[in-house]
């Protein structure tokens, strides 16, 4: 390919498939610090595409096929890299004419409307998604196979100005205490979410008087988490937070605290590239573990032995909503490896 000045990249999912994409854009400044690198994401995640100092311009993708039509044209793009999958965004790059289009091998609409094609590494393989989707990069001559340099590779600046509200200082409400933020929201597969009651059973754990809790989440989870939130309304060291900050106040709010604890979720995976203190209550199955783990500086994870159950296969199912490799997590483990962050 000859030199090129403007690079797409599309990964218009959700907040962690956003996360997990961004080290593209950094790989593409270390190559060449001169090419622009615009980014069209899902419209509820372009702010914090937006703190990302390696992206230059960020879109929200239309909702509409002309929308979106319109918007591939006036951006004078010369490659396209579709990392997430959509027919409609194959053939809508051919259309406004994109002279170099990247897409993956593995989907047949790419043999028709896309330029180059790579073939990326199935789950089987053993690699992190952050490695899968950087091997969009290899036809522009960028090959990372080392999970350890993606660490490098986020470079997200979370505005200061989001600091300034009140509300945005955990040390308002922690008054000393270590401020860790608790994300019990459902994840993708609900059977291998962290139970309610064992959040519950990891603040009890942890003495009161050294700790604080923000029990974080959108609106639209506040009513799945009510029996939690319910459990400690009165706990001087638990601070609801559900409901109460934009995704840009949530980033600033977790560069001011300790640590954060959550389930295979997109708070976790940006947690980990802000480089918090970060731990992922993960489902058995390696395969899972290896592809979805968090990547960061200070990023762990907890899983069991336990085989993996999967998904429900009928509706017996639902009166043991939660996978036996997930119980067996327990909220006791958890608090070790919380109280190990602190110990000197």
């Amino acid at each position: 390919m000859p030199p090129l000045k403007r690079i797409l990249i599309a990964k218009t999912t959700q907040l962690g498939d956003l996360v997990i994409s961004l080290p593209m854009a950094s790989a593409l400044k270390r190559q060449d610090d001169s090419c622009e690198v615009i980014l069209l994401t899902n419209p509820r995640t372009v702010d914090v595409a937006r703190c990302c100092a390696d992206v230059d311009e960020v879109y929200g993708e239309p909702q509409t096929r002309q929308e979106l039509l319109a918007l591939l044209i006036s951006l004078k793009v010369d490659t396209f890299i579709q990392v997430s999958p959509s027919r409609t965004l194959a053939q809508l790059a051919q259309v406004a004419g994109i002279p170099n289009r990247i897409g993956s091998l593995f989907r047949s609409y790419s043999w028709r409307w896309c330029t180059h094609m790579v073939a990326v590494s199935g789950s089987f393989s053993g690699l992190n998604k952050r490695l899968l989707d950087l091997q969009y990069l290899a036809p522009l001559g960028i090959h990372i196979h080392d999970l350890d340099s993606v660490r490098g590779l986020y470079n997200l600046q979370p505005s200061s100005l989001e600091l300034d509200a009140p509300l945005l200082q955990p040390a308002n409400f922690s008054n000393g205490r270590r401020s860790i933020i608790l994300s019990p929201a459902l994840i993708t597969a609900k059977t291998h979410q962290w139970p309610l009651e064992f959040y519950s059973r990891l603040i009890h754990k942890m003495d009161p008087t050294q700790f604080h809790w923000f029990i974080c989440g959108i609106a639209d989870d506040r009513e799945k988490l009510l029996p939690l939130l319910g459990r400690h309304a009165l706990d001087s060291n638990v601070t609801d937070m559900v409901g109460r900050l934009t995704l840009a106040e949530f980033m600033s709010f977790i560069t001011r605290c300790d640590g954060l604890v959550a389930g295979s979720t997109g708070p976790l995976h940006l947690a980990a590239a802000l480089g918090i203190r970060t731990l992922g209550l993960f489902q058995s199955r390696k395969v899972d573990i290896q592809r979805w783990h968090p990547v960061g500086p200070s990023a762990a994870i907890l899983y069991s032995e336990v085989k993996c159950q999967g998904e429900p296969r009928s509706s017996s199912f639902s009166r043991s909503p939660h996978c036996p490799c997930i119980l067996a997590i327990e909220p006791k483990r958890v608090a070790r490896h919380v109280l190990a962050w602190f110990e000197v």
